[in-house]
């Protein structure tokens, strides 16, 4: 026996959805351009196809019958998701101007994101382009009040009213200019007993990276105090260059330009990451650039960090 779903079309669903609406048979043909007779003849076509009267026929109107209230919900929710699935594929091929905005964590260059968005424009010429590069915690705010639709960021986060996807992760290394220092692993311990460098000053504790350190330095009744803190990573490795103090560091920032050479490094025990996740609001439609945007972005992170594994 054929399945009652597989006789059913989309256009009978829609003329259903437009009668429910608007509550007659000649509203509906109005609003869809088609003939009174035309709606009635696919309604009867689907209530033969389900079986069941779904309008009971009440003067120039219609009213619902208990099975046609019983379909209108699921129904109506299934013409919604076909005609928004259309509409993403037309907006996403005719997107030929307007700006795509996306937050992104703060000090990105070691990602090669200059790379990904390249290619995202070449493709899309006509485009503008919004990264908006700060703290990770602050992006997660914005994306969170509706001032961005999505972010690239660093976890931990905090993710109320946020839907949080991760995709790829990185190790955080210890950093000093001092290779006695770095002949082991790194202990929060240690830490503790040395003078430190952190940077993003502005952000602080809700830094992802020092969030990570400060939970793990309560869990061991120790207690992080930087002996310098500034905004920026270069500046941090500069002053571990001069002897200055310690750092952190994700081992990505280690092939970066401004990385100094004289520098070593050690694995923290346990192990430390940072781990890069895409944010969204829950429920919320992105527009189609940002929707692309993401697909390349994920792509991009995964190839270049298989492409640091390989390098280590």
């Amino acid at each position: 026996m054929q399945p009652k779903a597989e006789l059913l079309s989309l256009q009978q669903i829609r003329c259903f959805c437009a009668a429910v609406e608007l509550g007659s048979f000649t509203a509906a043909a109005a609003a869809l351009r088609v003939t009174q007779p035309a709606v009635a003849d696919q309604v009867r076509k689907l209530e033969r196809a389900l079986g069941a009267d779904l309008f009971i026929r009440a003067g120039r109107g219609v009213v619902l019958t208990e099975a046609g209230r019983a379909f209108a919900d699921h129904a109506t929710r299934t013409l919604r998701a076909v005609e928004d699935a259309a509409d993403s594929v037309d907006e996403l091929s005719a997107l030929r101007g307007g700006t795509v905005a996306m937050g992104l964590f703060g000090g990105p260059s070691a990602w090669n994101i200059d790379e990904l968005a390249a290619a995202f424009l070449r493709r899309h010429p006509e485009v503008s382009m919004r990264l908006v590069g700060r703290n990770s915690s602050t992006i997660a705010d914005h994306v969170r009040r509706g001032e961005l639709e999505a972010g690239l960021v660093l976890l931990p986060i905090d993710d109320d009213k946020l839907d949080v996807r991760p995709i790829v992760r990185d190790e955080i290394l210890y950093v000093s200019a001092n290779p006695d220092r770095t002949r082991r692993p790194a202990t929060i311990e240690r830490l503790a007993d040395t003078p430190l460098i952190f940077y993003d000053a502005e952000s602080a504790d809700r830094d992802p990276i020092r969030r990570q350190l400060t939970e793990r330095a309560q869990a061991r009744g120790v207690h992080l105090q930087p002996k310098v803190e500034v905004e920026l990573k270069d500046i941090a490795l500069r002053l571990v260059a001069a002897g200055v103090g310690d750092t952190y560091l994700p081992s990505a920032y280690t092939h970066a330009p401004y990385y100094p050479a004289d520098l070593s490094t050690a694995p923290f025990t346990p192990a430390l990451y940072d781990t890069f996740a895409i944010i969204t609001r829950p429920g919320s439609r992105l527009s189609p650039g940002v929707r692309e945007l993401l697909t390349d972005v994920e792509a991009h992170m995964r190839a270049v960090a298989a492409r640091l594994d390989r390098a280590r």
